[in-house]
């Protein structure tokens, strides 16, 4: 009778871990869903890897000021400058490569842009650390939203999305 229960327990023993185990595999290795940025992610190790590597590319940054509208102005000084290199440094790291192309476009992205930028008159907070600055015209009316995130590695302000 003693050996029955020895068994049964080493059976739901094992059962457990192989579940347990099979479970962490699949978490691990599974197919990820992916998102925007997130290319060649395919499982979780995948995931892993790009989140410490864009955790390591966070802490290198250190293009921007202390307040959003700071660094917003000097994006935008920087735009009409012609300097598409520094202009994109002010976007997140993992969005400045491609706002580089967008800005180095022959179809004149950048000059379009230019034109359009309205200084912002208002700043609503979306979270601690996101913030959109708005831009209104002369009557009031909503012309641009330009969200920015805080980098608290090196306590800065990035632009996100125009």
């Amino acid at each position: 009778m003693i050996k029955k229960k020895v068994w049964i327990l080493g059976g739901v023993v094992i059962s457990v871990a192989i579940v347990v185990g099979g479970y962490s595999w699949w978490h691990y290795y599974r197919p990820y869903d992916i998102t925007v940025g997130w290319n060649n992610v395919k499982t979780g190790a995948d995931a892993l890897r790009y989140e410490r590597s864009l955790a390591g590319a966070w802490m290198k940054d250190t293009v921007g000021f202390d307040t959003p509208e700071e660094t917003f102005d000097a994006f935008r000084k920087a735009l009409k400058a012609g300097d598409y290199e520094l202009a994109s440094q002010y976007f997140v790291p993992e969005k400045q490569e491609e706002m580089l192309k967008k800005f180095k476009n022959t179809n004149g992205y950048a000059a379009v842009l230019v034109g359009d930028l309205y200084l912002p008159n208002e700043k609503t907070s979306l979270s601690k650390d996101k913030v959109r600055l708005n831009a209104r015209d002369e009557i009031n009316n909503y012309r641009f939203g330009y969200d920015l995130v805080y980098n608290s590695y090196n306590n800065i302000w990035k632009m996100l999305e125009l």
